[in-house]
Order: structure tokens, then C-alpha cells, then sequence
């Protein structure tokens, strides 16, 4: 069994989440705080395996809690917070001081929110537990994908494009801190509410030293920038006869998830410019149909590799399908990213 320590200033979302977790059959509550003071407390007497963290206390913040335990425990701490600009920038905070991950809650007291969350919840507390159980391996792979890789070592990039969902806001800026100044725009989709992209985008800018915007309609890409796919809509790149690299931002019902990878990763091939693509640990197979595209074209698509990958579900179903050019982990990714971004690019970007 997984024990789990709930904290949360609220009786009610304790409440709740003690009864959907103890549905699960695979994870014992072992303790309840309401306070940031009180969990760091019941952290170092109860020695959970995960820690789920409210946002916002009235003694002491979540990122300040977690950054207490944190400097005692290697523990996985999942942020619980509202679908709110400020939340969302408390719980990216979080995550820079050492929070694993975060789900998102439209109101605490709404119980149809504490339904929609139980099996993201779930999945995530089983998840982080296995990584931090299992010893990681951060060698990439080195079967026939990255001799495949290979053959893109003289590649150039018009664009680039990276799709993730579950463990991407981890990885990401590991991703972008490897990267120099690129010489052609990067744009990302991860599966996060529109209320977060934002202030992930700005989050991004503070710590990686790259340009990060997040994507609105009309938006005409320039080398060196790094575009995160606003929430909650997706992301389609345009391309117009001898002009710029425009963003369309809308919600398309044909996909399923917002911002859809397939959406981002599709609208690219069809430019009919140079584009690298990496997918990155996630949930399902948003991002397969795109991969397809872009591999039928002789696009060079990155796999992220299942030691590195917190879901190997995403990168598992393009490598499997054969769309894969390479599978590797995030600094073989950055590594070819870094080549293939490395000159000027062609067709409507300039700086």
C-alpha cells in the first residue's frame, strides 16, 4: 500500500480526498494536516510516501511547506490548487522548490471537481511513487531509435515542436536550460488548464533564460522564441506563401484534450517547412496522428525513453508505431534540438 498524507485547510477536501483515495485499493491515507506548520510535523513522524499539498494555507503557504520537507525528506509532494492565474503561479513556485506535480481543482467545494479529479489523482500518486522507488537510470537508450537518430545529424529546423502532458511542466525546463539561443521558434503544447499556461510561459522565461510567450491568434513566430500553447484551446501553425510563421489559437472539438499535441504537431507538417518534433512523458497517445504526419514527411521525431518518462504512455505509442526517428531522454533531446536549431532558418522567421 501507498501511504499518503493529506494537506489541505479545508475539512471538506480532506474529507474527499481521503474517501477517493481509499477507493483506489492501492493507497492507505496514513494522515491529515491543516496546516503548512502541521504537515511538516506529520511528514517527518508518519514518513509517507507521497504528500498531497494545498496551495494555500492560512500559517504558512504550500511552497514554503514544501520546501521545508523537502530540505528533510525525499518525499514526491503533488500540488492541489485552483483554476486560478494566482494559484497557478504559487503552484509552478511549488514545483521550483520541489513539488513533483500539481492537479488542478475548479472549487473546493464542489464535489462533481473531487469526482473529476480521483483517477488523475490516482495515476499521479502511483506513478510518482514507482519513480521514486525505482532507481532511474539517466543513460538514453541504445538500441536501433538512436541509430536511426543518427541520420538527422545534418538536419536544419525551420521549427520545432514538442508535445508533453503528465510530468512535462518536471521535464520541460530541464529541457530548455540544456538549449542555447535557437535560430528558430520553438513552440510546446503540454496538457495544462488555460488558467496555467500563462504563468507557466513567464515561469519559464525567469528560469531557463529562454523568450517564452504563451500563443494567442496572429502571433507571428521569431527566432529564438519559445511558445507555449495557451490552455484549455489548441495551437495551429500557418504558414502563408512567402510570409510569416502566424499562430491560430482555437478550441477545434476534433480533438479531445486542449491544447492538443496531434493539433500543434499536424498543423506543422502540413507548412511544409524543416520541423523537429520531440513527445515527452504523458498520459494516452495525444501526439501519435501528428507524429505520423510529420514521420511520412521525413521529419526527425523524438521519443522521450521510459527510464526518463514519468507515464510511458505518450513517447510509447509513437516508438511503437515506428514514427519514432530516435528515443532518448531529455538531454539527448536538448542535444539534438541544440543541432538542429543551431543556424538560421529559412522560410518566413527572422529574428
Amino acid at each position: 500500500m501507498i501511504k499518503v498524507l493529506i494537506v489541505d485547510d479545508s475539512g471538506f477536501m480532506r474529507l474527499a480526498l481521503r474517501k477517493l483515495l481509499d477507493r483506489s485499493g492501492a493507497i492507505e491515507v496514513v494522515g491529515e494536516a491543516c496546516t503548512g506548520s502541521d504537515a511538516i510535523q506529520k511528514a517527518r513522524l508518519l514518513m509517507p510516501d507521497v504528500i498531497t499539498m494545498d496551495v494555500e494555507m492560512p500559517d504558512m503557504d504550500g511552497v514554503t511547506a514544501t520546501r521545508e520537507i523537502l530540505s528533510r525528506q525525499r518525499i514526491p509532494i503533488i500540488m492541489i490548487s485552483s483554476l486560478t492565474r494566482a494559484a497557478g503561479r504559487t503552484t509552478l513556485a511549488a514545483m521550483d522548490a520541489g513539488a513533483v506535480d500539481f492537479i488542478p481543482k475548479a472549487s473546493s467545494y464542489v464535489d462533481l471537481d473531487i469526482i473529476a479529479i480521483e483517477r488523475e489523482l490516482t495515476e499521479k500518486i502511483v506513478s510518482w511513487h514507482e519513480r521514486y522507488r525505482t532507481t532511474q537510470s539517466a543513460t538514453p537508450s541504445a538500441g536501433p531509435a538512436n541509430i536511426r537518430a543518427r541520420r538527422h545529424t545534418n538536419f536544419r529546423a525551420d521549427l520545432l515542436v514538442i508535445g508533453a502532458s503528465t510530468g512535462g511542466p518536471r521535464v520541460i525546463p530541464d529541457l530548455l536550460r540544456q538549449l542555447p539561443e535557437l535560430h528558430c521558434p520553438l513552440v510546446i503544447a503540454v496538457h495544462m488548464p488555460e488558467a496555467y499556461t500563462a504563468g507557466f510561459a513567464s515561469h519559464l522565461s525567469e528560469t531557463t533564460g529562454h523568450r517564452c510567450i504563451e500563443s494567442y491568434t496572429g502571433h507571428v513566430l521569431v527566432a529564438g522564441q519559445v511558445v507555449i500553447a495557451a490552455g484549455g484551446r489548441d495551437t495551429f501553425i500557418k504558414c502563408n506563401f512567402n510570409g510569416p510563421l502566424m499562430l491560430q489559437v482555437r478550441k477545434d472539438s476534433d480533438y479531445g484534450i486542449h491544447p492538443s499535441v496531434d493539433a500543434l504537431f499536424s498543423s506543422a507538417a502540413h507548412t511544409g517547412l524543416s520541423v523537429g518534433a520531440a513527445v515527452l512523458t504523458g498520459m494516452g497517445q495525444d501526439g501519435l496522428h501528428g507524429a505520423e504526419l510529420l514521420s511520412g514527411r521525413n521529419q526527425p521525431v523524438l521519443s522521450q525513453d521510459e527510464a526518463s518518462s514519468l507515464v510511458y504512455g505518450m513517447p510509447r505509442a509513437v516508438a511503437e508505431a515506428g514514427y519514432a526517428s530516435g528515443v532518448m531522454d531529455i538531454g539527448g533531446i536538448a542535444e539534438n534540438f541544440a543541432t538542429w536549431g543551431r543556424r538560421e532558418a529559412l522560410t518566413g522567421v527572422s529574428a
